[in-house]
């Protein structure tokens, strides 16, 4: 097994610092965040920034998901034994 020594697991503080500047980028000016993404320096806040963004994103996906799928599970027009594709064979 490989030793992984702690400065690989605890990230160093201007990691954190482009971190939180990237997903508060992306939460409140997506465009912008995305745009710039490419032109970040490889340095620990540059990675951390990208990982920002990456992570607001992957979060706003999960929450569309879930949104979606307890909406279809609370909706009695739904029938929830058949599955989504004979579902839209119905519906047309």
């Amino acid at each position: 097994m490989e030793h992984i020594s702690q400065e690989e697991i605890t990230p160093s503080d201007e990691y954190i610092k482009g971190f939180n500047e990237g997903y508060i980028l992306a939460k409140y000016s997506a465009n912008f965040s995305k745009d710039n993404m490419p032109n970040m320096p490889q340095s620990d806040r540059g990675k951390g920034f990208n990982c920002g963004v990456i992570q607001y994103d992957v979060e706003k996906k999960l929450e569309r998901s879930m949104s979606n799928f307890f909406k279809d599970r609370h909706n009695p027009e739904i029938d929830q034994t058949k599955d989504k594709e004979d579902r839209d064979i119905e519906r047309e």
